[in-house]
């Protein structure tokens, strides 16, 4: 499925270890890829500058440059091209700050062919064509969570206004989304969605990333750059991890906000903006506040509206309906696997997720590439999750055990499992059992991924 995605790219790979350099070589050659390889971080950088890369490749730790400075200098460039980074030496901890600095994709190592060229393909998949203008927010969007139904609420209420909105929440809950909802269904869905990550850029550079430079500005600076905000046009801004803004740049950012009005670094002109404001951090903006390190006034203009993701941890009926949504999404044209067994999905459910929902996806992916059997048993969990499962458990009260959510979700999956135990495996003898129609009926056992051949005599 990856091959023809990954013919004739250009692959930078970046680690001071050649074996390893030459190792994804050979993975990537008989996919038709180029892969060029690059021993040093600073040199790496040059390429880039220099050369058209498709993708870029780095592991976490080499002696020149690590991984995570070569991304922020990268950015810093002005480069958007997409960052694959694999490591041996990464926790969860470095997973989350991957994805908080906008790496595209983290792996562990060692690597496994079949899921690295899964991944790569995804990367390299054309973007869907975006189709006209839905009727709702809601639509894409899962969750049967009260909180996260409260907030696609308030994004259906506010995404047609020209309210600045500020998103908060933990690293891989969803902020990016939520802020592509509100643009995609505003006024403005035809005019740009650009979009920055504050942490991933040098405090020095990210000034001409957001409002351009003139030519001579600074060493280096021969040409005129046009900026973040000129290129939103009358679209929207999403500042991401804005709370890693310096002290000095936030007051730059609330002339902005104040009149619309901001200057080319090393510029005279002063130009209009017209772009919609949509901000997201993890960190606690109020706090921050009142230790003085972030600006109050700078806070309140962008606390119009403000949005607050809950952890997946904390919304855990949600679990099993994204565990079938990722599933489905990435299994592709295989069969296997069908789903989680009941064992595992209360692993799932009790685990802490400190990567939220994008440590679930990954986690997918990696089972709907990479398992072969029919469901994905408890004992084929990483062994953290078990354990971190096993001592959740020990230490949970004995009743009431979870949400009332959560508990009705358990009734109706065993409900449905034993309508299919009596009749079977017989579907529509068990919608009859149960006295519901059966396109219901069959939503309810594709809601619980549950295969009635399982029932069969």
């Amino acid at each position: 499925m990856s091959g023809h995605l990954l013919s004739s790219r250009r692959i930078l790979i970046v680690d001071d270890v050649p074996a390893f350099c030459q190792e994804l070589r050979a993975i990537l050659k008989p996919q038709g890829a180029t892969a060029i390889l690059c021993g040093s971080p600073l040199r790496a950088l040059r390429l880039l500058r220099q050369q058209s890369f498709d993708l870029l490749i780095t592991t976490l730790v080499m002696k020149e440059l690590g991984g995570f400075e070569l991304i922020r200098r990268l950015r810093g460039q002005g480069s958007r091209i997409p960052i694959v980074m694999i490591t041996g030496y990464g926790n969860e901890k470095t997973a989350i700050e991957a994805t908080r600095l906008g790496v595209s994709d983290y792996l562990e190592k060692p690597v496994v062919p079949e899921e690295l060229l899964a991944r790569l393909g995804k990367l390299m998949a054309p973007a869907p064509i975006t189709p006209a203008q839905s009727s709702s927010p809601r639509e894409g969007m899962i969750s049967e969570d009260p909180a996260m139904k409260a907030i696609f609420d308030t994004v259906e209420a506010v995404a047609r206004s020209d309210s600045r909105v500020l998103i908060l929440g933990e690293t891989g809950t969803g902020k990016q989304l939520i802020a592509q909802a509100l643009h995609a269904h505003s006024p403005r869905h035809h005019e740009p969605f650009v979009e920055i990550n504050c942490a991933a850029i040098p405090e020095n550079l990210l000034e001409s990333e957001l409002f351009g430079h003139d030519p001579g500005a600074f060493t280096g600076a021969t040409g005129r750059r046009i900026g973040r905000f000129e290129e939103a046009g009358s679209g929207t801004l999403f500042l991401d991890e804005i709370g890693e803004m310096s002290f000095a740049l936030q007051s730059k950012l609330l002339r902005v906000l104040q009149g619309g009005k901001f200057n080319r670094v090393g510029g005279n002109e002063t130009l209009q903006s017209q772009a919609r404001v949509i901000a997201a951090t993890n960190r606690d903006l109020q706090k921050d506040v009142e230790t003085g390190r972030f600006r109050s006034d700078l806070f309140y203009r962008l606390h119009v509206i403000s949005l607050t993701l809950p952890p997946l941890r904390k919304r855990t009926v949600d679990i099993p309906l994204l565990a079938d949504f990722f599933l489905r999404r990435y299994r592709r044209d295989r069969s296997l696997p069908q789903g989680f067994t009941p064992e595992a999905l209360s692993h799932l459910e009790r685990y802490g997720w400190p990567g939220n929902v994008r440590e679930l996806e990954h986690l997918v992916e990696r089972f709907a590439v990479l398992h072969t059997s029919a469901w994905i048993e408890a004992s084929d969990l990483p062994e953290r999750i078990r354990r971190e499962s096993q001592e959740a458990e020990r230490a949970a009260p004995p009743v009431p055990r979870g949400t009332f959510q959560q508990a009705r979700a358990a009734f109706e999956r065993a409900y449905v499992e034993e309508t299919l135990r009596l009749a079977r495996g017989n579907m529509a003898a068990a919608a009859r059992l149960a006295a519901l129609d059966r396109s219901r009926y069959f939503r309810l056992v594709r809601k619980h991924g549950l295969d009635p051949r399982r029932f069969m005599p």
